[in-house]
């Protein structure tokens, strides 16, 4: 059986030749003595030698040679094996920053494995805490983006709405200036992510009545617009190397032709101008901070039946610049599709674990491809040469968060934005539930996915997809949203409520045992009926409409979300495939509405 995965045995011997203890003992000395020089200001290379004093080992850059303009990788050694301390990219991504200042932490542990996680910093299997960001748009009520000013008004008007009902206030710009990002705050359970989401919408349509701005809540920005970006270094450094990665790929510059006259986008749009993908991206503390539990977490929860049945229900958003889509229940993965950066990833590098994963990581850094250290880990070589797929449809692993407690996630990027707090709930739970069961499984067998492979019930859940498998299904739920069937890594096929109704059963039977202490069944009954609820709902009626998807108590949240849409567009007056940004803009206006009368009871 092929796994792009470690062996246990190559686990096993990185940390006998390296402690976990000596890597985190290095690494929090390293990073003190690395913030000392930022705030000193020092513009000069990093002094390597005083480093290596100060370490009690030799730290060296991969590539020792290069100006410190370059983008470059710093290792410690010990014992014949090297491992990263922290990486820069090159000048040219670092808005101004001297070589210290933009050295990003490199987070994760390498040694840390399935026979060592217990004696770490977070040695009991427990239910991780979950973060999540929603991204949404704004406009006036005539279709009209707003102004930057105006943009900043709302963020003041949310924060103080989301303070006052005890929400998490914190609310970032996003790279279109016509678009925010709300923070759902850490949390376990359904029933307390549930009602964090429903503080967001409340909030949202608070900070709405202030400033008469317009919220649109869909998997891609839906209105007739020019796509304004916002001026940020991230953003500017990501459109120049969107732009320049698909300039040397004839087949994407197609790509991009065929979606601007698909969606009447301006001619001379740029590809990030194209890229009007709204989600909502969801962290997961990876424990022990264990580089191979990452890459377990990675290959198996994001690439398996439930990310790709997770998605599908979340899905629906057939409109971008004013046209509905002539044959997608939801753009999201056609736009995503247009860039080279948003290719689909087996498994993201390793530098410590794999022969080649230092030598590609270093690589990718020194290209100028890459904006971030950790987009370097997220390389592809699909197309003949190599990319980052810092865009791609699952997510990515991040041991570059800034933090005294060096916390390392599993980033999911797959999931839309969607308006229901009670979908969106089910979902981040769900992962929250898979990500302990993979914890566990990775306790008992490593990173050895045989277990798995004769354990039926965990392999349709969890198993891995094959790349076809996990591409088909992706695409026939932008076309049916919520009604496809599920083909699990077993083989099985399932419609979505029959895969959830075989996830409440396994949950049941091993999840309580797993994190003894920290879920009780009534915990995975509120996820899975509630799910179940609104895929097949008991009085056999789902909502048809806006309103009633939005609104109506005993509708909500039921129906197919993304044919909700599409035939609103048509009662208003729309063609599909025909741009009509007024019918557009009239469903954006009957979701708003709709959200009114939900949370302001009017």
């Amino acid at each position: 059986m092929a796994s792009p995965l470690p062996s246990n045995e190559t686990l096993l011997e990185f940390s006998q030749a390296l402690p976990w203890q000596k890597i985190e003992e290095t690494k929090r000395t390293f990073n003190e003595a690395v913030r000392t020089l930022a705030n000193e200001g020092d513009d000069g290379p990093l002094p390597l030698d005083e480093l290596s004093a100060k370490l009690g080992m030799p730290v060296t850059a991969y590539y020792p040679d290069a100006p410190p303009e370059q983008g470059n990788v710093f290792l410690g050694e010990l014992n014949g094996k090297r491992f990263v301390l922290g990486s820069t990219v090159s000048s040219r991504y670092r808005s101004g920053k001297t070589p210290a200042q933009s050295l990003v932490p490199y987070n994760f542990n390498p040694s840390v494995n399935h026979t060592n996680l217990e004696d770490t910093e977070h040695p009991k299997n427990a239910m991780r805490a979950l973060g999540a960001e929603l991204e949404l748009g704004l406009l006036h009520p005539d279709g009209r983006g707003p102004l930057e000013t105006e943009m900043q008004t709302f963020i003041r008007a949310y924060q103080q709405a989301a303070r006052r009902i005890g929400v998490t206030p914190q609310i970032d710009r996003e790279a279109c200036q016509y678009q925010v990002e709300c923070h759902v705050a850490p949390g376990v359970g359904y029933q307390l992510t549930r009602s964090s989401l429903d503080g967001i919408l409340s909030s949202l349509v608070e900070a709405s009545e202030v400033t008469g701005l317009l919220t649109a809540i869909l998997s891609a920005y839906p209105i007739e617009s020019d796509f304004k970006l916002t001026d940020d270094p991230k953003v500017n450094t990501a459109r120049d190397l969107m732009i320049l990665v698909n300039g040397q790929h004839p087949s994407y510059q197609e790509k991009l032709q065929v979606a601007k006259q698909r969606y009447n986008l301006d001619p001379a749009a740029s590809v990030i101008e194209t890229f009007r993908i709204q989600g909502c991206h969801i962290h997961l503390d990876v424990a022990g901070r264990s580089e191979a539990l990452g890459l377990l977490q990675f290959y198996c929860l994001l690439r398996s039946a439930t990310a790709v049945a997770n998605s599908a229900i979340l899905k629906g958003g057939p409109f971008v610049n004013g046209t509905c889509d002539p044959e997608l229940l939801c753009v999201r993965e056609y736009l995503r599709g247009t860039t080279v950066t948003g290719r689909p990833l087996m498994v993201p590098l390793t530098p410590h674990l794999t022969g080649d994963g230092l030598e590609k990581y270093a690589d990718l850094l020194k290209s100028e491809k890459v904006n971030s250290p950790v987009r370097a880990m997220l390389y592809e070589d699909g197309l003949g040469a190599p990319n980052s797929a810092m865009h791609n449809v699952l997510g990515r692993l991040r041991p570059d968060l800034g933090s005294s407690k060096r916390i390392c996630t599993l980033e999911s990027t797959g999931m839309p934005v969607n308006i229901s707090a009670s979908r969106q709930a089910a979902v981040l739970t769900d992962f929250e539930f898979s990500h302990a069961i993979l914890e566990d499984y990775f306790r008992r067998h490593g990173a050895n996915l045989e277990p798995m492979y004769e354990d039926k019930k965990l392999l349709e859940i969890l198993g891995p997809l094959s790349s076809e498998t996990f591409q088909q299904m992706h695409d026939d739920s932008d076309r049916r949203g919520s009604d496809i069937i599920i083909t699990t890594a077993a083989g099985t096929e399932l419609s979505i409520a029959e895969f959830y109704e075989k996830k409440r059963i396994y949950m049941h039977r091993f999840l309580v045992d797993a994190v003894p202490g920290h879920i009780r069944p009534r915990d995975i009954d509120d996820v899975y009926s509630s799910l179940n609820r609104m895929l097949v709902p008991p009085s056999g009626q789902q909502a048809q409409t806006v309103e009633q998807y939005i609104n109506d108590p005993k509708l909500r949240s039921t129906g197919n979300w993304g044919r909700i849409l599409r035939n609103s567009f048509i009662e208003e007056g729309g063609s599909p495939g025909t741009p009509n940004p007024d019918a557009v803009l009239r469903v954006v206006t009957r979701m708003h509405t709709a959200l009114r009368a939900r949370y302001l009871k009017v």
